[in-house]
């Protein structure tokens, strides 16, 4: 009888891991698997193009330590829909997950970059997350 009873209760609790995984979502694990974008877009020039040409060599140096690197770079950019001018200058950076991102953007080493950034333009900086990885 305890043997029945024992393996009720194992098929019970399988099934009810199983419904609360599919009523929860995806696990954290799960969640992590999501890649981050981040859109740079300069909105105001205010130096030299050579200030953002040394930033953009201290960017490159940082990224590979977040796993991250660029997808887009461009100053010739065409607005599709909106009001307005396209931004002059716009980078599409992707990031493993939006942690990586956000401990990028936090880092010691990207605030003293953009400080170089910032002392020649203005910018946005948006990070998106994206979709989960497909299977």
């Amino acid at each position: 009888m305890w043997k029945s009873l024992n393996a009720f209760a194992a098929a019970t609790l399988g099934g009810a891991v199983v419904l609360a995984a599919a009523l929860l979502g995806p696990s954290l694990a799960q969640q992590e698997e999501r890649p981050a974008f981040v859109v740079i877009e300069r909105t105001a020039t205010t130096g030299p193009e050579s200030i953002q040409e040394e930033y953009g060599k201290l960017a490159r140096n940082i990224l590979p330590k977040y796993d991250a690197r660029y997808l887009a770079r461009s100053q010739r950019n065409t607005l599709l829909e909106g009001e307005g001018d396209a931004p002059c200058c716009m980078a599409i950076l992707q990031f493993p997950s939006m942690d990586a991102a956000r401990r990028w953007f936090e880092s010691r080493e990207n605030q003293e970059a953009a400080k170089v950034r910032q002392s020649g333009a203005r910018f946005r900086i948006v990070a998106i997350e994206g979709l989960p990885a497909q299977k």
